[in-house]
């Protein structure tokens, strides 16, 4: 249960930010899935996904803001299923709005690792809070339980970046890591970016 209200006008900029989310078809799923975009913007102090830089984490190149790489993974993730689909002439089971929430919500985790007043505490205090305190996957599981999402969507928000290389990635989060590191490593090949690989 999400304890606070959430705010309203951060709610509708979710939305207008990521139109993507109407293609769930699930509404319970739809309004989850920005719930728990609002309120990790909420309690981290930012109004908009598009005030976090658009990078993989603070310390590698950006480029754009934060919302251009949710965007990319959305449209990866679907892409990539819809194609592999197509190629191979089967429907291959997996729940369309799981996916797209998933892709959404993989980096919901990062108003935490971008909270200004996070990292100027970790940066002076890292001996004793660790820098950062916790990686985006690690808060954007503990945001994806609070808002009710299903066991699927908190596995790609644990699961997509390094950390899931230390469990068996589910269908979902193999094809949301696919599309969250090709979309970075190919900017980085076409921009010169410095992409750390963990």
């Amino acid at each position: 249960m999400i304890p606070i209200e959430l705010d309203q006008e951060i709610r509708e900029g979710v939305f207008k930010t990521l139109p993507q989310i109407m293609d769930i078809q699930n509404e319970e799923l739809r309004n989850k899935t920005a719930d728990a975009w609002t309120y990790a913007l909420q309690i981290n102090g930012f109004k908009h996904i598009e005030e976090m830089p658009g990078s993989g984490m603070p310390e590698a190149s950006a480029l754009g803001d934060q919302s251009m790489h949710i965007r990319a993974v959305g449209y990866n993730a679907i892409s990539l299923y819809e194609n592999l689909s197509r190629a191979y002439e089967m429907d291959l089971g997996l729940d369309k709005d799981i996916l797209i929430a998933s892709a959404l919500l993989h980096d919901v985790g990062k108003p935490y690792e971008y909270n200004p007043e996070n990292r100027k505490r970790w940066g002076e205090n890292h001996k004793t809070t660790g820098a950062p305190n916790v990686r985006h996957p690690a808060y954007g599981t503990y945001i994806a339980i609070t808002c009710g999402l299903p066991e699927e969507v908190v596995h790609v928000c644990a699961n997509h970046s390094p950390e899931g290389r230390f469990v068996t990635r589910s269908a979902y989060a193999t094809l949301v890591h696919y599309a969250d590191d090709g979309s970075w490593f190919s900017l980085a090949s076409m921009f010169d970016l410095n992409i750390p690989k963990l």
